[in-house]
Formats: structure tokens, sequence, C-alpha cells
């Protein structure tokens, strides 16, 4: 069995059931993925896909060589790179890479994370975001100038990743513009999906909405960690 790096990237840690996929078994006894969804009508759609086995075999061989069971959450980033938690949380692993795009059937709907709504019809920025919450999170900072995030590149130590110290202040400050329009001023987090959707939430009032931001040009953006899984 290959033997799976700890991922040196951005992590997606303490995320809401919606924002993750699944593995988990079907109806038919044979592992398929799953998927949560909160509709605008404040219902939770279970949805599952069966036609991914390669993705699912990738998620349960880092399952089982920590020693652990089968199935469980993981997620795919915007360079379609498979992370899988340990069974803790704390550290990610890579499973390898997958670009078979995800998309669920539920009650005649196709949702996915490409930026169309529940009837097809292509998202345009400020639109609010119906489809699915997985996503990747980043942090626009405080004053709107700058995005990054923050992982951990070995035991108790921290590290802020600047987009600014990838691509420059002034290309890291056009980016971190387009995620002002939703998030204002304050900064906060956001989200970008395998598809190369840019969502956030905002709050409104007692409620939060999410708002799409646009689609990723990722030549403007931080680069792929560099991963590669071990025999």
């Amino acid at each position: 069995m290959p033997s799976f790096p700890v991922f040196q990237g951005n992590c997606p840690r303490n995320v809401a059931k919606d924002a993750k996929y699944t593995v988990r078994t079907g109806q038919k006894g044979n592992p398929v993925v799953a998927l949560v969804f909160r509709s605008q009508e404040d219902e939770r759609w279970y949805m599952t896909n069966e036609e991914h086995p390669g993705l699912v075999n990738l998620v349960n061989q880092v399952k089982l060589s920590l020693g652990l069971p089968p199935n469980g959450s993981f997620y795919i980033n915007e360079f379609n790179q498979v992370i899988v938690p340990s069974a803790q949380g704390t550290d990610y692993y890579f499973a390898g890479r997958y670009e078979k795009p995800l998309r669920f059937e539920f009650e005649g709907k196709i949702l996915s994370g490409e930026a169309i709504d529940l009837q097809g019809n292509p998202l345009s920025p400020g639109d609010k975001w119906v489809g699915p919450h997985p996503g990747i999170p980043y942090k626009l900072c405080a004053g709107g100038k700058d995005i990054c995030y923050t992982f951990q590149p070995r035991p108790n130590v921290e590290k802020d990743v600047k987009l600014s110290a990838v691509i420059g202040k002034e290309a890291a400050f056009a980016v971190a513009q387009r995620v002002v329009a939703a998030k204002g001023f304050q900064g906060g987090r956001f989200y970008v999906n395998e598809f190369l959707s840019i969502f956030a939430p905002v709050q409104e009032g007692w409620d939060t909405s999410y708002y799409y931001i646009g689609h990723l040009d990722l030549s403007q953006w931080f680069p792929a960690p560099h991963q590669q899984v071990g025999e």
C-alpha cells in the first residue's frame, strides 16, 4: 500500500457538515460519495453519487493506511487535490488528484460547485450562491488589501501565507477587491471550490446568506502545494 504524506497546504478546519464531502455506505451496500445540502427552504437534502469509485478508493486508501476504518469526510481543493483528515482532524493527508467533476442529482435537479443556479442558469458576481458549500476557506484580511490562509508546517507552529507575498501587493489587492464587494473592508472568510468558484458567507441580520464572487484565475493565486504519494 502506498504511503500518503501530510498535506502541506491550506486545510479546512472546523467547517460545517454541509461544507465537506463524505464517503459512506450506500443503499446497495457499496461505498458512495455523499453530500448534505441546505436548501433555501431550510430543508436538508441528503444526496449520494455512485459514479466515482476511483475517488472513493483514493479516500479509503488513506484511511486504511492510517489504520482507520474506511469512509468519512474529505475535501477537493481548487487544484483538484483530494485531502483527507485524520480521525482527530489535526492532520490532513494528500490522497492524490481527482479531476472528474462531482455532480449530484436530487429531485430532478443537478447540484455541483459550478457557478449555476438550481435551474442551470449561470451566476454573475453578486448573485446569491445557491449551490453546495464544500470548498477551501481563505481569509480576506481586514482592510480588504490582501488574502491569506494559515497552516501548520510542523507541530506547534502556525504560518500565515499571504497572497501579496506570492504575486505582489498590487496584484493581490486586485484579487482582494473582488472579495471586498461581498465581504466589505472588515474582511473575513470566503471559499474556493474545485470548480474554481469563489463564494462567501455574509451576515444579513439574524441570517447568513452566501454570495457568488466570481471565477478564480489560478495564474493570480497561490501555487499548488507540491505533494506526491509515495510507494
